[in-house]
Formats: structure tokens, C-alpha cells, sequence
């Protein structure tokens, strides 16, 4: 069995149809079922239940597909980086962005692609939770996210720790705590089982209050209507403040040197960093060190 043969498997498993992976793959429909065949006469083994025009995969078929998925994936990074090494640098820079994503991020890039205009560039959105999933899946190559970072699979550097902010249609003319805070209606930047929706209530509990959460929301643009409209106040870290850019609020630092969110970028220690990432990430650190424009 060769490497064609692994990457025709991979794309009937996920297309789950002969016909549509044969399309997939720009090759008539007899050949690829051919190819099928021949790989389940040389393993000895089923590798496909055919139930009408789906396919489903035996459970030696899921252990086939696998590691199928791993040896193309590295097949292909292998490649990848033999031809960085001979042609120089160019490719594909994947990213993984948290929902209150790192606001000096649009002008790294720019920077980056001023230094190497060959490179291209994939940004996923999400809760820091999902974007390690898509690190895990080889989804993305660098996530910046909130920490802190709960496993040990995964290297990262820390690229700023940032107070937090309380944002509110009304006025205060005192000083705010998180006592204070606890007893207005609250609005928070993210949701239940996500990292600074979790380190919010710790914060609180920790000092013995109960925030009154009327709402949780990772859509920042609606989070920014419901705090102009009243609806309730927010408390978020000091890169999230750009959202309320010329709205009609108002905003006062937290007063507790305690409650501060940390954001940096995080990778797989196990898999291969293609030699565009790792310069993105150099740079990342050069920056973090001296700011743009500094």
C-alpha cells in the first residue's frame, strides 16, 4: 500500500461515497473502486459497509483511516518543509484567534507580510478551549488565546498581562471594586465552561461575592449594543476595549491589582512548526518586546 492509495482512503472515509471522492480527487468512479478492492485483498480485511450509495467505515476501516490521516499529514509536512529549505520562505500561516482576540494582531500581520510577501494566511475565530482542539486536529499551526493553558502537550509564551475594565452606560463618581461590581447587572465577554467566563467567577468567588450575571456573550458586537442600551454592565480586559470605540459609555479601571487576564500564543510540542510559523512567532516575541511604533 503507498501513500496514493492512503490519500484515496482518506477522502472516501470523509466524503463517505465513491462518487463524490472520485470527484474530489478529479478521477472517474471504476478506478477509485479499484483502488478500494486492491487495499481491502492486500490487508485481508473489510474496510467499508456499502449501504445503498453510502459507505461506512468497518472498525478496521477507522483504524485504517487514522492512520491514514497521520502518515499524509506528515507526508505532507515533510514536503513542506523541503521546500521551504530550497525555495525560501513561502506557504500558508494558520491561525487560531479567542473570541477577545489580541488587538495588535491586524498590525503584525501586516508587518509580517511587508517582510515575506509570499505567505498567505487562514485566521479561525473561536473560545480558546475549541482553537487547542484545532491544534490537536493540525487545524492551525499557532492559537492566541487566554490562559492559562491546562495541558503540558502544548508550548506558549505569554505576550501581555491586562487589567480589566468595568464598562457601563451609567456614571460612577467612586472608585470600583469588585464588591461594588458584584451587585450591578453584568453582562460577561464569554460563556459558561470557557476560560474568562470561569476566571471571572473565580475572581468573585474567591473574594466572597456572587456576581449578578444577567447575560453571557462571546459576540462582542452584541456585547457592546446591550452595555450602550442599558441592559447591563460589562467587565472585560483592557484588549477588549476597542469595542466600544465612540460609544456613548463609560468606562472605569478595576481597582484590584489581582484580577488581571493574561493572553499569549500557544503550539503542539510533538508536531513539526513549519518554518513560516516559526518566524511569525519570532516576530511575535521580537514586537512583545518592542512594540510597533515604540
Amino acid at each position: 500500500m503507498d501513500i496514493r492509495q492512503l490519500r484515496y482512503f482518506t477522502v472516501i472515509a470523509e466524503e463517505k461515497n465513491i462518487s463524490q471522492a472520485a470527484r474530489k480527487l478529479h478521477m472517474s468512479q471504476p478506478p477509485l473502486s479499484q483502488q478500494l478492492k486492491l487495499m481491502e485483498e492486500e490487508l485481508g480485511v473489510g474496510l467499508v459497509h456499502r449501504e445503498g450509495k453510502k459507505l461506512r467505515l468497518t472498525e478496521a476501516g477507522e483504524k485504517l483511516y487514522h492512520h491514514a490521516v497521520q502518515i499524509t499529514k506528515l507526508m505532507e509536512e515533510g514536503m513542506e518543509e523541503v521546500k521551504e529549505v530550497g525555495v525560501g520562505l513561502k506557504g500558508s500561516l494558520k491561525i487560531g484567534v479567542n473570541t477577545l482576540s489580541e488587538m495588535s494582531l491586524s498590525n503584525l500581520l501586516f508587518a509580517f507580510k511587508e517582510k515575506y510577501p509570499m505567505v498567505t494566511y487562514e485566521i479561525h475565530q473561536n473560545e480558546s478551549g475549541h482553537l487547542f482542539e484545532l491544534l490537536r486536529e493540525r487545524a492551525i499551526d499557532l492559537a492566541v488565546i487566554r490562559f492559562p493553558v491546562q495541558s503540558d502537550e502544548f508550548a506558549h509564551f505569554m505576550l501581555k498581562r491586562e487589567p480589566f475594565y468595568f464598562v457601563s452606560r451609567e456614571a460612577w463618581s467612586e472608585s470600583l471594586t469588585l464588591e461594588k461590581i458584584a451587585g450591578q447587572s453584568l453582562v460577561l465577554p464569554s460563556t459558561k465552561g470557557q476560560g474568562l467566563y470561569d476566571y471571572t467567577l473565580q475572581s468573585f468567588a474567591q473574594r466572597g461575592y456572587e456576581p449578578n450575571i444577567v447575560c453571557a456573550s462571546s459576540d462582542l458586537t452584541l456585547l457592546a449594543r446591550l452595555v450602550q442600551q442599558g441592559f447591563g454592565a460589562t467587565l472585560i480586559p483592557e484588549s477588549a476595549m476597542p469595542i466600544f470605540s465612540g460609544a456613548k459609555v463609560h468606562s472605569y479601571l478595576v481597582e484590584d491589582e489581582d484580577l488581571s487576564s493574561q493572553y499569549g500564543v500557544a503550539w503542539m510540542k510533538k508536531y513539526y512548526l513549519s518554518k513560516v510559523a516559526t518566524r511569525f512567532l519570532e516576530m511575535y516575541k521580537e514586537i512583545t518586546r518592542n512594540p510597533l511604533g515604540s
